[in-house]
């Protein structure tokens, strides 16, 4: 099962080392993080699941920021997208997809 709260450590340090061009990691590691936190709609782990996924989600998480009164929430969950693909691809590199892949599952059960 994933631990979330100790990979958001390892994904600040993931992004400091991976993505130099981000001049604020731990405000990506909290974007990338949201849905974990707030129901949009549909489960954190499904939303990770695939690119496919990632774009089928961005629309309830734009109507998720519209119903709280953010001012541009087209534009801000495009950002947040682009911190999800940054997180997937941290839970690639450090193996830990299958975690992920089997928290989902458990979920159904």
């Amino acid at each position: 099962m994933l631990e979330i709260k100790g990979l958001r450590t390892e994904f600040i340090h993931y992004l400091e080392e991976n993505h130099p061009e981000d001049q604020h990691p731990a405000v990506t590691a909290k974007n990338a993080l949201f849905a974990y936190y707030h129901d949009i709609g549909t489960p954190f782990e499904t939303i990770l699941r695939d690119g496919d996924s990632m774009l089928a989600a961005e629309p309830l998480l734009m109507e998720h920021f519209r119903k709280v009164g953010r001012k541009n929430p087209e534009e801000e969950a495009a950002a947040y997208r682009a911190c999800w693909e940054k997180f997937r691809a941290f839970l690639e590199a450090s193996d830990r997809l299958g975690e992920l892949e089997t928290t989902e599952e458990q979920k159904e059960e």
